[in-house]
């Protein structure tokens, strides 16, 4: 049998913040001692029943250390990609193959990054984050305020090559080879002839979602931005982390 691998986002895709949170849910994040994200009940169930040739494999932005605070109810994936694609970590250690590539990729645009980091340094107007030397995020008051950030260094990015994505009021600046789509290009040359199911719920798995022989996506607007015709959106009345496992285990 034809194994598959589903590329999941995490965070608004397989789980979720506090502030979505229903009695019955499952808290898999904890922060400073506090509850930070969810899965419901019904998504642990799903996992739990996921087939033997279904390999969930997390695909995320959220750093090394972001990652692993999460908390898995079944045990952690045995392989996970972190860092918008630049690392692979394998059952939370990050493989060295993998992150020496990234690194080489993103190489080029490692001054570009060091210098945006000095401007926003003697703007103080935005708090902003290396994230494991590979890509440069921003935190904005607003979707207005990440806007005009965008806005005030298009010029800056165009003559770099850097590749700039807003994900509501962040602002990701991104090596044009640090991506999921690259990210799960290299997942397929380790399973040969595998199936890939890819979810996401952002313009930054848009490059993943490309890639998927099926993609899931959990509304039309964001469906529209993608060119692959295999594609599914979750119905509203239905809860998008189950209809991805469910449409995983539909076509496994």
């Amino acid at each position: 049998m034809k194994k598959t691998i589903l590329a999941c986002d995490l965070d608004n895709t397989l789980i979720y913040s506090y502030k979505h949170r229903t009695p019955d849910d499952v808290c898999v994040e904890l922060l400073e001692g506090q509850e930070q994200s969810f899965i419901t009940a019904k998504t642990l169930v799903q996992l739990r029943q996921l087939s033997e040739n279904i390999q969930l494999v997390p695909v995320t932005t959220r750093s090394q250390a972001q990652y692993l605070r999460l908390v898995w109810p079944l045990g952690i994936p045995e392989l996970a990609v972190t860092t918008n694609g630049g690392l692979l970590l394998c059952a939370g250690e990050p493989d060295v193959v993998w992150r020496a590539k990234s690194l080489k990729l993103a190489a080029e645009f490692r001054p570009a990054l060091h210098k945006l980091t000095e401007q926003l340094d003697v703007a103080q107007l935005f708090h902003h984050h290396m994230v494991d030397e590979i890509y440069l995020y921003v935190v904005c008051d607003d979707v207005a305020a990440a806007d005009k950030c965008m806005a005030d260094f298009a010029e800056f990015t165009l003559k770099s090559g850097l590749q700039v994505c807003r994900g509501g009021r962040k602002v990701y600046f991104l090596p044009p080879n640090i991506n999921k789509g690259v990210a799960v290009q290299r997942l397929r040359s380790m399973f040969p002839n595998s199936r890939l199911v890819a979810a996401g719920d952002s313009e930054l798995d848009l490059p993943m979602l490309e890639e998927a022989d099926i993609a899931l996506l959990p509304n039309a607007e964001l469906a529209a931005q993608l060119q692959n015709p295999h594609k599914y959106v979750c119905p509203r009345s239905e809860h998008f982390a189950e209809f991805v496992l469910a449409m995983a285990a539909d076509n496994a």
